[in-house]
């Protein structure tokens, strides 16, 4: 019996020993599981507290110290009256419309709208955007106008172009046509916003301003900067060494955009986050296509003066041919004239020449002469005298 004592008592202090261990773990898993519920008891309430100023029910007190320590931005009453200004702001929008069709000379277009009792009346004007994203080619393709609606329910619309189109807008057309691509319509030209090309890299970025949409290569190079750097952080120095449009917003420790009057803080110097400057996508585009108007008319007028003044050189090329020959035939004239000056100028030397020998002769036959009379006279006197001597001798001679 001892010996069973001792193995009894052995027993019952490892089983004791065992129950101790166990029961210092349930403690501690009792104390964690403590600290667990009340941390996740806190972090409800957290949440709840959070939950109360999303849904704006919480004091405004508690919203604004909430909005200052950066938790949220916006209640969701805030989020529904913004989305609700900017549905109103945007217009009706007709999504996933299907192309007809493209008229390759003017670019008129037929679209089927996706929806019956669209409540489109003709006249009405539509900002057309290719549906795909802009990596799959996606991209905007002009301004519209109603002519007409037909077709099935009368859910399709002919639609015209508000500005004359180029040979590459319109080939962007038929390009979006050939890949069964779908077009959204806006019955308002969509403002611009903060961010609204951030996510673009610079090679989709060069795809939306083709080289040919700008005057100056640098001119392209600033704006593609500007959509780039929208959003990011940048210094006052960058941003004025490459002429950038927009401002530097000051920002806080958890980096968000310090606002001022609802507008966000400029900084003078240092570095912030850049913000650009919003652009009116519908006046740039009346603008550029006013401006392209008013260029292809010059354009036309100063072909129609080089047609004007090629036919005038044509005809004037035509006049020198003529009066050239003219100066041919005068020139031929004039080497016969001096062919014939030349010949009689000869000929006058040769007859001056010959009048001088003949005056010479003249003057050496009337020096002969003169010495001949000269000896006939003197013959004539002294024959006189001879005969004059002889009659005197003859008279004194007879009785």
């Amino acid at each position: 019996m001892y010996i069973w004592n001792r193995v009894l008592l052995g027993v019952i202090g490892i089983l004791s020993l065992a129950m101790l261990v166990l029961g210092a773990r349930a403690l501690k898993t009792h104390q964690y599981w403590r600290e667990m519920a009340q941390r996740l008891e806190q972090e409800l309430k957290e949440q709840q507290r959070l939950r109360r100023i999303l849904l704006g029910v919480a004091s405004p007190e508690e919203i604004e110290q909430a909005r200052a320590k950066g938790e949220i931005t916006y209640t969701l009453p805030e989020i529904e009256v913004a989305v609700h200004e900017a549905m109103l702001r945007r217009g009706p929008v007709w999504y996933g419309c299907q192309p007809r069709g493209v008229d390759p000379t003017s670019g008129a277009a037929r679209v089927f709208l996706p929806v019956p009792n669209h409540q489109v009346q003709p006249r009405q004007v539509f900002w057309i955007f290719d549906e795909r994203w802009t990596h799959q080619g996606g991209s905007f393709l002009g301004g519209f106008e109603v002519v007409g609606i037909g077709g099935e329910d009368n859910r399709e619309l002919q639609l015209t172009p508000l500005f004359s189109l180029a040979p590459e807008e319109i080939g962007r057309l038929e390009q979006s046509v050939a890949s069964r691509a779908t077009w959204i319509l806006y019955q308002l030209m969509p403002a611009d916003r903060p961010l609204a090309l951030a996510g673009l890299t610079v090679e989709e970025l060069g795809r939306l301003f083709p080289p040919q949409a700008f005057g100056r290569p640098e001119e392209r190079q600033r704006v593609i900067a500007e959509y780039a750097l929208d959003g990011k952080p940048a210094t006052v120095e960058e941003v004025r060494l490459q002429g950038l449009r927009g401002i530097v917003a000051e920002t806080d420790e958890l980096g968000n955009v310090v606002l001022q009057d609802g507008l966000p803080r400029p900084l003078d110097a240092g570095k912030g986050v850049f913000i650009r400057q919003l652009r009116s996508y519908e006046s740039l585009f009346r603008w550029y296509h006013r401006q392209r108007a008013e260029w292809a008319d010059r354009l036309a007028v100063a072909n129609r003066t080089r047609v004007y003044l090629e036919r005038v050189m044509a005809d004037a090329a035509l006049q020198q041919q003529f009066r050239q020959r003219d100066v041919d035939l005068f020139r031929q004239e004039k080497a016969r004239g001096i062919a014939e000056r030349d010949l009689v100028a000869s000929y006058r030397q040769r007859l001056e020449e010959k009048l001088e020998a003949d005056r010479e002769e003249i003057r050496r036959i009337l020096s002969e002469n003169r010495s001949m009379a000269r000896e006939i006279a003197r013959i004539q006197v002294e024959a006189i005298r001879s005969i004059e001597s002889r009659i005197q001798r003859m008279a004194l001679a007879q009785p």
